[in-house]
């Protein structure tokens, strides 16, 4: 008996099937390439959840991968992103022309924040060639679509003459506009042209107003001008202690000057600045950590009698922190901290074990 096929085909099949299975794969490979492209708008979502790290492990190398890939196709805000990412090396090597290249492509189709920042590689010649009438072009545009950034970035090209004709009415007309909406630089900017009188006359009770607004929002320049206004009382009544006050928030922001305006109040006798002048050393703020320098003006402050000195002198002594430790001394002076109500001292007390 002959052996029984596994498979019988037609007779002239497997002629046919050698013709015409490489047109099918051919097909097969027509069909595949025709699928449409995963679209540009899923392509920059995919770049902002490894840029924010939501879904997904927060990958910037990978969020530049897909911005890349929607910036090709002319997706606005993905070349806005990808040029941020190549101005400032996140993700991707730093790159100032190609960042400028990208910025232009985002913002000649009317991308607020690539017009603002294409404005600024101008000003400063990164990736191109300085060029202030280019910046305020740019600017200009981004302000006219409500940037505040560019906003105040205009009004400072009107008061330096950077790009346009000098006008200080045009610079405060720029800054009013992004300090009404709360820009804390350009609300401190807005102080100074009042205080300086520069397209208005002067105004310290206005001037004031706008270092306030400033410095309510922590903006360390406006809280050292706070500090000024109170120490020559313009437009203020004369106060040492609201000075010592704004002086200590802008010297924490880490503003050099208030260190100095301290240290001419505290060598005036100021106790209160004497206090703060020594916070700054001991944290570093404005200054280096000099823990001897603090040690030195808590003692001054503690000397006059002022509680707050009293503890942060007592506490240095107890750790031995710019001086050589001494409990029994720390315990005097925390004793007196205590007996003028300043809490942390009657606890630094009780550690030391010593009674009520």
């Amino acid at each position: 008996m002959e052996p029984r096929q596994a498979c019988a085909y037609p007779r002239g099949l497997p002629n046919l099937i050698n013709r015409y299975v490489p047109l099918v794969i051919l097909l097969s490979c027509f069909l595949l390439s025709a699928q449409p492209a995963e679209d540009p708008q899923t392509q920059y979502n995919r770049g902002t959840g490894y840029w924010y790290g939501n879904g997904v492990p927060q990958d910037y190398a990978e969020a530049a991968n897909w911005f890349r890939k929607a910036a090709e196709r002319g997706y606005a805000e993905a070349q806005y992103r990808l040029g941020q990412m190549l101005a400032i090396g996140q993700g991707i090597r730093q790159d100032n022309t190609e960042a400028v290249n990208w910025y232009r492509k985002a913002a000649e189709q009317g991308v607020a924040r690539a017009q603002y920042n294409l404005g600024t590689m101008y000003v400063f010649g990164r990736g191109v060639a300085r060029d202030y009438d280019e910046a305020v072009k740019w600017f200009r545009k981004a302000a006219d679509q409500g940037d505040l950034e560019a906003q105040y970035n205009l009004g400072v090209s009107y008061r330096d003459g950077q790009g346009v004709t000098q006008d200080f009415h045009e610079a405060l007309t720029w800054f009013a506009k992004a300090a009404d909406q709360g820009y804390s630089a350009a609300q401190f900017t807005m102080g100074l042209m009042y205080s300086d009188g520069q397209g208005v006359p002067k105004d310290p009770v206005q001037a004031l107003t706008w270092f306030r607004k400033s410095a309510d929002q922590e903006y360390p320049p406006a809280q050292f001008n706070m500090g000024a206004l109170y120490t020559a009382g313009l437009g203020v009544p004369r106060d040492l202690e609201q000075a010592v006050e704004w002086y200590r928030k802008a010297a924490q922001g880490g503003l050099p000057q208030a260190q100095n305006a301290l240290r001419n109040l505290a060598g005036a006798g100021s106790p209160s600045a004497q206090h703060v002048l020594g916070m700054t050393y001991e944290n570093g703020w404005g200054s280096l950590e000099i823990e001897a320098e603090a040690v030195y003006w808590y003692r001054k402050a503690a000397d006059q009698g002022y509680p707050p000195a009293q503890y942060d002198l007592g506490r240095m002594l107890a750790d031995g922190r710019g001086v050589r430790k001494n409990e029994a001394e720390a315990e005097a002076w925390f004793r007196r901290a205590a007996e003028k109500g300043i809490r942390e001292a009657q606890t630094r007390l009780e550690t030391l074990g010593a009674p009520k």
